[in-house]
């Protein structure tokens, strides 16, 4: 039940983050992802201290990921910033996909990568090209856009799933 709950509230945090930054809801937004993203580390995480290492990882490669997507021209970020970074709210998305590891994407730490990297390569694009249909960002539909979303999260996507693996293989060595 956990794992449902966990995809349920990361769904409503990234409506809620993604459709809220054209209309000026951000700040509402945010405090509601901070919400659930403390609601589960107290209710539904049985290991908060590491999902919250997680979520820090996630957070600090998604910010320069998203900052180097937006300075190299291939998208630009609708919201508040601090300068040439990403906007906040893609902050606490990436946070909150993090606090997605162990719970509702953990399946992944047992499958081989290339299915981490399949995975991201098509669903990261179209998570962004629907960004910017509800006015979160701006996107040139090109093909060098996509190719470069799909390899950026085709990277992204492997590399924090196996970060969940080789930090779990160290919190439990037998298992």
């Amino acid at each position: 039940m956990n794992l449902v709950i966990n995809a349920v509230g990361f769904q409503v945090a990234w409506w809620a983050l993604v459709a809220g930054v054209a209309p000026g809801y951000e700040g509402a937004a945010l405090a509601l992802s901070a919400l659930l993203a403390a609601a589960h580390l107290r209710y539904f995480s049985p290991r908060p201290k590491r999902e919250l290492g997680l979520a820090l990882a996630a957070w600090l490669l998604g910010l320069g990921f998203d900052s180097f997507l937006q300075a190299g021209g291939f998208i630009t970020f609708q919201g508040a910033s601090l300068g040439p970074l990403s906007p906040f709210w893609l902050w606490a998305l990436w946070a909150l996909f993090g606090l997605t590891l162990d719970a509702s994407m953990s399946f992944l730490q047992r499958r081989h990568w290339s299915l981490s990297a399949v995975l991201g390569g098509i669903f990261g694009p179209l998570s962004y090209l629907a960004g910017a249909k509800l006015g979160a960002a701006t996107l040139v539909a090109t093909p060098l856009n996509f190719a470069a979303l799909a390899l950026a999260w085709a990277i992204a996507m492997p590399l924090l799933v196996w970060l969940a693996r080789s930090t779990d293989r160290v919190a439990n060595p037998a298992g």
